[in-house]
């Protein structure tokens, strides 16, 4: 949902940004949206379904990398989450601008946004973000629609999930970095409770930059993930789906009995 620097450059990823106005009822939503709340694309446009997309942008080989680019995310994210027998309703769908002044001439984003999702559509434009805002935005669609509900106190693992797959989809040759790094040592020596995680609420989708809190959230999850194990990790998310507290849920999928044994361990590892 958010915009960071990633390796030095400021990268225009912030995305999920409210949308004001009706959206479309999660549990009567069709197959896939055939018409959002924005300005489509100009006549001419592309269309091309994939195994989980369905995509709408300039031109058959834009479209198809797209795909290629949507399918390769979701893949890693079921690997992530080891959440493989999680199955979509229906297609994602996904548009495509062809740059940032038709997305936002189109859409009434602010400047800092570089996507934005409404429903089961996410919508953004080309450009070297794309990867990371589709990772981002796949990540939240798929974490409402397996829950089943949107949860608050659930708001730090979303988000740190969904930042953790931007960082992994905007990997270069090293791979994944840390997103935070200007942000790691406030972390480390001022972290914030397990209980103003679950509290807080972001003013604005542009404090992601800046705010610890979203740097905390990445870290959190990432330390869940690759600590705990991802079959730790899906087995914790289908605790909360079964309506299990967050004590519960930890205590069930991971080695740390509860939520508090977990915020001491990932301290420790800091």
């Amino acid at each position: 949902m958010r915009s960071f620097a990633l390796a030095g450059l400021a990268l225009l990823t912030a995305a999920c940004v409210p949308y004001q106005g009706a959206l479309p009822v999660y549990e009567t939503r069709p197959a896939a949206i055939t018409t959002g709340p924005f300005e489509p694309l100009d006549p001419g446009a592309s269309e091309l379904d994939s195994l989980h997309f369905s995509i709408r942008t300039y031109g058959s080989e834009p479209a198809r990398r797209v795909a290629e680019t949507a399918e390769e995310s979701y893949n890693r994210i079921m690997v992530d989450t080891n959440l493989f027998s999680f199955r979509p309703r229906g297609l994602y769908r996904i548009v495509v601008y062809a740059n940032s002044d038709e997305f936002r001439k189109k859409t009434e984003q602010p400047a800092w946004s570089g996507g934005v999702s409404v429903g089961n559509a996410i919508y953004t434009y080309h450009g070297p973000h794309l990867p990371g805002i589709i990772a981002h935005e796949m990540a939240h669609l798929i974490f409402f629609e397996y829950l089943g509900r949107s949860d608050p106190t659930l708001r730090w693992v979303n988000e740190g999930l969904a930042v953790y797959e931007e960082s992994l989809a905007l990997a270069g040759p090293q791979g994944a970095r840390d997103p935070f790094v200007s942000l790691r040592e406030k972390v480390r020596s001022q972290p914030i409770t397990m209980e103003n995680m679950a509290r807080f609420v972001p003013l604005t989708e542009a404090e992601y930059e800046v705010n610890a809190w979203y740097a905390q959230a990445y870290a959190m999850v990432r330390f869940m993930i690759e600590r705990g194990g991802r079959i730790g990790f899906s087995q914790f998310l289908s605790a909360v789906k079964e309506g299990r507290t967050l004590d519960e849920a930890v205590g069930q999928a991971f080695p740390w009995r509860d939520l508090a044994g977990f915020y001491s361990e990932w301290q420790r590892a800091l």
